[in-house]
Formats: C-alpha cells, structure tokens, sequence
C-alpha cells in the first residue's frame, strides 16, 4: 500500500518486507534513516527489526533443527519412545507453530507503536532484496551460516543425550516423579530393572499416549501443590491390558510344564533352624503345540474369559466370579450367599489377566520376615549369630520417622542385645554383628520409607498366598456356582511337593503334601498361610500367640481405648480355649452350652442356655448397619467384632455402650 502520488520511480528500494513509509521531517531524524536527507522522499522504518520477531525467528529455526533431528532419531531407532514422542510430535510442533506466530506479531505491535506516534505513516510491504554487496546483509549472512554450523553439532549432541534421558528410569522416578522414590527403589532390585517404564505403563499407540500424559498433568500439578497422596495408590486399575504390554515378553500360551522352585526359611528359635521346600509349580500353559494345555496359566490362556468384581480399593475382597467357557456357557461364583441369579455386588469390575496374580512385577516391598530370610540364605546375614532372625524381625517391625533415625534405632537394637544377652558373642563376633546390621539396615532402605507411609503391608503381593490372600481371594472352598461346584483351595492344584524320604539317601524325594515346619491338626489346616504369617515377628505357636486380639480382650487388656478400663473375664486363668474350643473339628454353641453343665450341673437355670441367650444380647448391642457411626466408634465395634464379643461379655457391654454413646454425642455436635 503505497501513496497515490508516487510514481514507480519514487519507490524505496530497502528491501525490508514490513515497512512503514511516511513523509520525513527535520523534527522526526528517526525517519529520516534511509531517506538519503531529502526532504521529499519518504523515511523507511523496517518492522520486522524488533526482539518480538527476532525471538520467533529464532524459535522456528531451534524448533525445525529439533524437528530434524528428532525424525532422524526415530528413523535409526527400532523401539519407540513415548517420552521422545511427546518432544517430537507435540512440544517441538507447537513451538515452531509458536514462532512462526511470533513474527507477523512482532511486525504488527511494532506497526501499532510506530503510528500511534505518528498517524500520517502508511503500511508498505516489499519483497525482500538479497543483495550480499550491502555490507549490512553481507555481515547478517555471515553471522547466520556461522551460528547454523556451531548450532547444528550443538543440538544434535543434546538432542541425542536427551533422547537416551528421557528413555531412562531415572527420569521416571527422580526428574520427573520423585514422590515416586518407593517405586523407583524396589524397581531398581527388581528382575524387570532393565525395561523402560514407559514400555508397562503406557506401552504403544496414541490413546494410551494421551490417557497417561492427562493423567501425569494431574500428578504434576498436585506434586507442585503437595496434595498428592501418602502412599501413591496402585497402578493397576490405570495400567492397559497385560496382553498389549507383559505378553510382548511373555507369553503364557508358549509356556508348558512346570517350574522346580526352592524356598529357604529360617525359623526364629536360637540357631535359626533352617527349613527347604522344594516344589514344582504346575506353571502350564494353553498350546498344544508344546505342552498340555493346563496349569496355573489357564487362567489367560482359555478361549473363555474370567471376570470379577472386587469390593475394596486394593482389589482383595472378591465376592463375585464369572467363568465364561469356550462353549458360551456362564458359570457365576459367589462367596457372598447369594444365588447366581442375583446381580452381582457394587465394585471394581475386571477382567483377569496377568496384573492380577502378577501385580507388583517391578515393585515388589518385601516383608522383612522374606528379605532376613533371603539375606541370611546368601550370607549377608549370619545365620550362625545366636536369635537373628527373630532380632531382626523385632527390630524392623518397630516404626520409625525417617531413615536416618531408623538406622540409628536398628543398631542400637541389635548392639543391644548382643551386649547385654550373648556378650560372648559380642566380644568374639564383633564383626559379624556388624555386618547383620548392615544387611539389617539394606532391608530397611529397599523397603521402608516413611515419608511416604510405605512398607510391605501397605501393597498386598498376589503372587502366592503367604503374606498377602493372593490366589486365595477367589481358590478359597467359598465361591460356589449355579451347579454346586466351588473353587478349591487345594494345594495340589498348583504345587507338587518334593518331601525328603524319611531314612534315605540325601536328594531321594517323594512327591507328597505341603510338610509345615510345625504340624497342624484337621482344622487349622485349613487356615490361609497369610492369617499366620504377617511378615513380622512370628507368633508363639500357642492358642494366644494367634489369636491375641482374643486373648486380649478375655484378659480385659485389649489396647486402643484408653479412656475404658476393661474387665477381665470372669472365667480368666479358670478356663482353658480347649476346654471350649475343640482345635481338631469346629464345634456348635449347643455343644459348648452343654459343657458348661459338666461344670455347673448344680446351678442349670442359671448356666443352660447361656451361650444362646449371649448370643441374642449381641445382636441387639451392636448394630447391624454402623456406617452412619463415626469413625472411633467404627474402629471401637470393629475391634469388637475381631475379639469375639462372647470372650468377655462384661466387656462388651461396656465397650458397646461406649461405642454408641460417642455416636449420638457426633450426632449432638
């Protein structure tokens, strides 16, 4: 756009493309650049010289060298890298798109300044003249070509090393997530150190891409806030589709047979009595092209499909399996007493696959009952030291604030007790009980980490059934179908036992039953490994040292109410638990009721019956629904129901009325 009057020959020749073109006066000398000092000729005012444009400029150009490099990288790499893909394909394409933006913006601000000054001056554009005789383009060449060949080894140098970073578990767990420290430990010890994390947790293709960057904007900005929560809660709800991540690795159908596994454990009298269990595990697998089609991977490997529903956060409590058969046919387990007919219970809907059984591959808290044993079976831990596995479980057990502070307590524990307990054994082996707290203190560090209210307990591991329910959620002789059948829990469908023949050669093994270290009779047999071993210190092997909420509550000590003061039960240190409990078979209340009259057959009125009638006391002291109740006095009739309300009836009926009168006082306030 150029004044009326001008003639062809009154053109400017600079060969800027946004200029502002105005009649020059000796008032304006910022005009009269370029105008040769006439006084009729108009000044050239260049708008793209500016920083807004300059820094667009500059930001196309990095972008576009970042772009090249980046496609080079995916064209010579053969895996994929989502991190490197959220570079390529969205930040580095909004920023060349950015720069771009960034020039006719600077070229307009600069245009509205300009005449805002002075609204005579007129918008001219100009094709740009190359014209290296100019001193003033000649000089801007130079410095382009020379900046281009410094830049270009600069960026690709940087391009490669934050490729490589970005693929990186160290900028998983300490550049971008180092709330996730837990995590990141116990991946580091893991068998799957060596895989990506992105490769499991978000894996190929764009929608997963975009599902998990949403979801890391979120953990971003609540980590800037601190609002995140202690402890992170688990992955598996968010994770894909084990087929699309695990089973590019592993792939249960090819699997056949089964796997020869060996256990140590140590026992926790004295000298440590070490224990083996040798077994097979039925692994099996689902192709007939290398094995029978059986064992434990059937449970992904049928032309079927398994789904569940689970009624708690952490995936343990579930009350509802469907069995889809190859034929279509549906088979419906319920543990919950309703009929199969009825719909199924409100929860977390899913369908099994490998995360399931397999859902702490990479980031495994071991208890400390299962890394001292593992510890002393590789020597980092004597197991020659006199009562240091039950030391060690006593001292990992207790709590701690920070790490530091943990460390300090675990030594002086253990210093302790060698001092004042086997001082013999302190002045002779001085050394080895240093490096126990050593390996003591590694147990601690890989699996404790207060800050983020994390250990062993606060993940259940569903591979195997010892600390945690695992198969035992579902395997448990309490899921029954529309036809009678249930899922059993017996040992034997997955495990083959490898039991020592008694008076023959070492290495002679029979196949047989799961040998325990301490027998157990009919009933107790059928207890849940996990209902025993906690991961701690372990149990007296006596009635009280397993059920010591029970044995607490009938001697009056049971703990968690300091403002009641509870009785004892009348029968305590008189009566025996199996002079009412029979441990070999369960027993009926009648039949307790009739015990009772061996003893007090002078005073029947009194004393027949007495079980019964407690047990429609209860029912009428604590009520059926508590959920409206707030949350101490929840925990006062859940402690209730855990110690058996009949163990101490005088009890009870304090600890009830307790319980109900902080309910109608929240209910006041």
């Amino acid at each position: 756009m150029t004044r009326p009057e001008e003639s062809e020959h009154d053109q400017p020749t600079n060969p800027h493309v946004g200029e502002l073109a105005a009649p020059a006066t000796p008032s304006d000398p910022d005009r009269l650049a370029g105008a040769g000092g006439g006084g009729g000729s108009p000044a050239i005012v260049p708008l793209w010289n500016n920083v807004v444009t300059y820094g667009g400029l500059f930001l196309a150009a990095m972008a576009l060298m970042l772009l090249v490099t980046f496609a080079l990288f995916s064209v010579v790499t053969p895996n994929t890298n989502p991190y490197v893909d959220i570079v390529g394909y969205l930040v580095l394409p909004i920023l060349l798109v950015a720069g771009l933006a960034l020039v006719p913006m600077g070229i307009l601000l600069k245009s509205w300044r300009l005449r805002r000054r002075d609204a005579s001056q007129r918008l001219a554009f100009r094709f740009p003249r190359i014209n290296l005789t100019d001193p003033v383009q000649r000089r801007a060449a130079k410095i382009v070509t020379a900046g281009t060949f410094v830049l270009l080894p600069v960026v690709g140098v940087t391009s490669y090393h934050g490729y490589h970073y970005t693929d990186s578990a160290e900028f998983c767990s300490k550049a971008c997530h180092a709330v996730m420290e837990p995590q990141a430990v116990a991946y580091e010890h893991s068998a799957h150190a060596r895989v990506a994390c992105a490769e499991c947790h978000i894996g190929e293709g764009a929608s997963w891409f975009v599902k998990s960057k949403l979801s890391g904007t979120r953990q971003v900005f609540a980590t800037l806030g601190n609002s995140y929560p202690r402890p992170i809660p688990p992955a598996i709800t968010e994770l894909r589709p084990a087929r699309e991540t695990c089973e590019r690795c592993h792939w249960p159908r090819k699997f056949f047979g089964a796997q020869l596994r060996e256990i140590v454990r140590f026992s926790s009298d004295e000298a440590n009595t070490r224990h083996e269990i040798n077994m097979l595990v039925k692994t099996g697998g689902g192709d007939e092209t290398t094995g029978r089609m059986e064992g434990i991977h059937l449970h992904m490997t049928l032309a079927g499909q398994v789904d569940y529903v689970a009624v708690d956060d952490k995936l343990q409590d579930i009350p509802w399996v469907k069995m889809t058969n190859p034929d279509g046919r549906v088979l419906i387990y319920r543990s919950d007493g309703l009929s199969a007919s009825d719909p199924p219970p409100v929860g977390t809907v899913r369908t099994l696959d490998c995360m399931d059984c397999h859902n702490r591959p990479a980031h495994k808290f071991r208890s400390p009952d299962d890394a001292v044993d593992i510890f002393l079976h590789v020597g980092k831990i004597d197991s020659t030291l006199p009562f240091i596995k039950r030391q060690s479980l006593m001292a990992l057990s207790e709590a701690y604030p920070d790490v530091p502070t943990a460390h300090a307590r675990l030594a002086s524990a253990l210093t302790g007790f060698y001092r004042e307990q086997h001082p013999e054994t302190w002045t002779k082996r001085k050394a080895a009980v240093m490096q126990a707290i050593e390996g003591v203190q590694e147990i601690y560090s890989r699996n404790f980490f207060p800050a983020m209210k994390v250990d062993w307990r606060t993940y259940p591991d569903n591979i195997g059934h010892r600390t945690a329910r695992g198969c035992f959620r579902c395997h448990d002789n309490r899921h029954v179908n529309q036809d009678g059948q249930v899922i059993r829990a017996d040992c034997g469908i997955c495990h083959t036992f490898l039991n020592p023949v008694p008076d023959a050669e070492d290495g002679v093994v029979q196949h047989g039953d799961f040998i325990h270290p301490m027998p157990l009779d009919e009933l107790h047999a059928m207890t849940r490994c996990d209902q025993c071993h906690s991961g701690g210190p372990a149990s007296p092997p006596t009635c009280a040292g397993c059920h010591a909420e029970q044995a607490a509550f009938r001697a009056g000590t049971l703990t968690g109410f300091p403002d009641l003061r509870l009785p004892a039960d009348a029968m305590e240190g008189l009566v025996d638990c199996v002079d009412c409990h029979d441990p070999t078979e369960p027993i009926s209340l009648a039949q307790i009721d009739a015990m009772c009259l061996d003893c007090h057959e002078d005073d029947e009125d009194r004393y027949a019956g007495m079980l019964t009638r407690w047990t429609d006391e209860v029912q009428r002291l604590l009520p059926a629904d508590d959920r409206q109740l707030p949350d101490r006095s929840r925990g006062m009739l859940d402690a209730l129901r855990r110690a058996g309300p009949m163990h101490n009836m005088e009890a009870t009926r304090q600890l009830s009325a307790a319980a109900l009168h902080a309910g109608r006082q929240n209910d006041a306030e």
